[in-house]
């Protein structure tokens, strides 16, 4: 499942994209921003994704 909010919406609104990816058993879900590459978030659990 993937899905993504409208970048362009109005000025100050949130943008991101959201992704998810199967890792062997689990679910990895990916947030981005699509305006700035050094976007992070902080998480208690780490997977190693290869695209």
């Amino acid at each position: 499942m993937a899905g993504a909010t409208d970048a362009t919406a109005s000025p100050g609104a949130i943008r991101e994209t959201y992704e998810e990816f199967a890792v062997g058993d689990a679910t990895v879900g990916m947030i981005a921003d699509p305006e700035n590459g050094n976007a992070w978030i902080q998480s208690t659990v780490v997977e190693r994704v290869i695209q």
